[in-house]
């Protein structure tokens, strides 16, 4: 069936950054047909608010759901104290599939389509989120979170147990849909050995599935890493030996890279995810666009939960645009086209053009048709949140509807 959708339409289309004013949004069989501003007779009246394509966010923590706002500067006393205890509680399933529930809702609450997901370090908890992932109708990549030191004993993991974790996990879900994704998942090189991420490198180079993990977030991490893995200068180095970096790889943070770590991750092809709530609230540094820019470095954001204390893309491009001098529209640009492209799917979604999925986010903004675009589009990454979501749409499907007040 064919549905379209009048709005005004702001989108990245064939490169560049269009405003199409009283247009039509067609989609069928959830995949967009086309922009027109031709009259069509089956069309929802979005007229009063603005659809633009739905966000993407790079990196994030499912199990971090309810230790936000724990405040602490240093990242690894900070895990210790919160984090770790946090991701205990996933070895309850009934509290694990609560919290997946809360997670992913919160995603489409926020306008949130796309997202690279760190489960918990329990199997089934991360089978769970699967499931409530696929029920609620995003698109996301998941991984169960490893670590075999360095952490309390109830949440290593053997190298043996990892690998058929992960095995089962990827055949069960990998490609789902063309919907779902596996990631190995090594959290970072603080808390894996050698052995364990060469293993998790190379079933992802068998079974072509996504790695995340994070690299040089703060000093003392950077520390800590070298002192364990004393025959490499430089944290890229360590994954670069692992295997861990590849064109499927998304590394969070990179607040603390130097140049020639910088190099490293471009010839592998490695994307970034710039988490700029999250280095604010730990106090890791900023991380410079303009660096990552010049090595073309692939870039998108992430909300980074729960360091980062909100799921709204539009308060984390804001962050990033504090930390970084960029335009309202490179923000949005990483917000969607470019947070996809970073993630491998900006064939699939990030735009609204034809032949991608339907994943698109409804917003209200007072006195918009007054805004030029690029007025628009910081009066939403400025002042904007989840209470400008009117509804999130993913593959043509309404996921989220606001409810009226």
């Amino acid at each position: 069936m064919r549905q379209a959708y009048l709005s005004r339409i702001i989108t990245y289309y064939n490169g560049e950054l269009r405003d199409f004013k009283n247009h039509y949004l067609v989609v069928e069989n959830g995949r967009i047909v086309g922009l027109t501003n031709k009259e069509q007779e089956n069309f929802v009246d979005y007229s009063n608010y603005i659809i633009l394509p739905g966000f993407v966010d790079a990196h994030t923590h499912l199990a971090q759901i309810d230790a936000r706002a724990k405040w602490c500067p240093d990242l690894i006393e900070w895990l210790e104290r919160y984090i770790f205890p946090a991701e205990m509680r996933f070895k309850d399933e009934k509290y694990a599939r609560d919290a997946a529930k809360r997670f992913f809702k919160e995603l489409a609450k926020n306008g949130t389509t796309t997202a690279a997901v760190f489960s918990s370090p329990f199997k089934n908890a991360t089978d769970i989120a699967f499931q409530e992932a696929s029920k609620m109708g995003l698109r996301v990549i998941i991984g169960q979170v490893m670590m075999d030191m360095n952490v309390p004993e109830e949440l290593k993991i053997s190298v043996e147990k990892a690998e058929r974790d992960t095995r089962e996990l990827a055949e069960k879900w990998h490609g789902y849909n063309d919907m779902l994704y596996y990631a190995v998942t090594p959290r970072f090189a603080v808390s894996c050995s050698m052995k364990l991420m060469k293993t998790l490198a190379n079933i992802a180079k068998e079974k072509n599935l996504y790695i995340q993990t994070h690299i040089s977030e703060q000093e003392r991490e950077i520390e800590e890493v070298l002192k364990l893995n004393p025959k490499f200068k430089n944290y890229a180095q360590v994954y670069k030996h692992a295997g861990l970096l590849g064109p499927k790889t998304i590394l969070a943070h990179g607040v603390h890279l130097n140049n020639e770590e910088l190099k490293i991750i471009k010839e592998e092809d490695a994307s970034i995810a710039h988490c700029p709530s999250s280095n604010f609230f730990l106090h890791s540094g900023i991380m410079s666009m303009d660096s990552m820019k010049r090595y073309g470095l692939q870039i998108g954001f992430g909300s980074d939960i729960a360091a980062g204390p909100y799921f709204s893309m539009l308060e984390v491009a804001r962050d990033a645009s504090y930390s970084n001098p960029i335009s309202p529209e490179e923000a949005f640009y990483y917000t969607t086209l470019g947070g996809a492209k970073s993630l491998g799917f900006d064939k699939i979604t990030g735009s609204l053009e034809p032949n991608k999925s339907a994943d698109f986010v409804v917003l209200s903004l007072e006195n918009f048709d007054d805004l030029d675009t690029r007025e628009l589009l910081s009066s939403l990454i400025y002042l904007g949140d989840d209470r400008n979501i009117v509804a999130t749409y993913v593959k043509g499907k309404e996921v989220y509807k606001k409810e009226k007040i």
